[in-house]
């Protein structure tokens, strides 16, 4: 076989088995995977937690109303209107009247104040304070008189908006007072004629409101973190495989190189045999 012949024999062999030399980048193909897992997973979560989180602060809301509505119908309107003295808050009357208000408050522990007031010119009072006037001096007295002046009422834009629409509504955010940070939901008094005369109020504290939206919060840092290890797995295992694919393509085309320079040689010690 002459050199020309064996060179032509030889070529169509290596065509056949020259290896595809593939761009392959393991380490920025893991990244790429794992930002692709994290943004999916991270925004579909998100999406959830938000949606979650308003149906349960609506749910707190709407719960928050009800019972307002309940504690609102058990109240006489003639009675609540003929309190107008801050010296009948001792009276056996006033007590007597207060007392379905205290009950409920005491069978429902998360309501932190249950109160009604009245509108007088541009001055705001109490007249139901369902709070105790704690016995011991030292401890702080939350509680509230007949006919008290609501100081912090234009602080308080929801009890400002049940007056002015006089319908039911509840506080868009957490709100600061002289008495605490709450929640709070309003409802309308009536009278038997249906004329409005005054709003209660029922208030939750922070610490309640914030307790039951936690196990939302932390379901949604753990999904957040499970997430995470997914897109490390998932993105260890695009760099294994592909680093595992890079070095067998790369000893594959190691092996054709040596092929290619062992024919060279064989093919120049034909020429050189041809010579002699």
């Amino acid at each position: 076989m002459t050199d020309a012949s064996a060179s032509a024999a030889h070529k169509p062999l290596l065509d056949e088995i020259r290896p595809a030399r593939y761009h392959i980048h393991p380490f920025q193909e893991a990244v790429a995977v794992a930002l692709v897992i994290i943004l999916a997973t991270f925004s579909t979560t998100y999406f959830i937690y938000e949606r979650a989180l308003h149906a349960q602060e609506a749910e707190i809301r709407q719960g928050l109303l009800r019972t307002a509505h309940v504690a609102a119908s058990i109240i006489d309107p003639q009675t609540h209107q003929s309190f107008t003295s801050a010296e009948e808050e001792q009276s056996k009357r006033y007590q007597k009247a207060l007392a379905p208000l205290v009950r409920m408050q005491q069978s429902d522990p998360q309501i932190a104040y249950l109160y009604t007031a009245i509108q007088r010119g541009d001055k705001y009072h109490f007249i139901f304070d369902v709070t105790p006037t704690p016995s011991d001096p030292k401890e702080e007295d939350n509680s509230v008189a007949l006919m008290q002046i609501y100081d912090d009422a234009l602080e308080n834009k929801a009890f400002i908006r049940a007056f002015a629409t006089q319908k039911p509504t509840t506080s868009d955010q957490p709100y600061t007072d002289e008495y605490g940070r709450f929640i709070s939901g309003f409802v309308p008094l009536r009278d038997e004629a249906g004329k409005f005369y005054g709003v209660l109020g029922m208030d939750i504290d922070i610490k309640v409101y914030e307790a039951r939206l936690e196990p939302i919060r932390r379901a949604t840092t753990r999904a957040f973190v499970a997430a995470f290890f997914v897109a490390f797995l998932m993105a260890s295992a695009v760099w294994f495989l592909r680093n595992f694919i890079f070095v067998v393509n790369g000893k594959r085309v190691a092996l054709y190189e040596m092929l290619k320079l062992e024919l060279q040689r064989r093919k120049s010690e034909l020429k050189q045999e041809t010579h002699e």
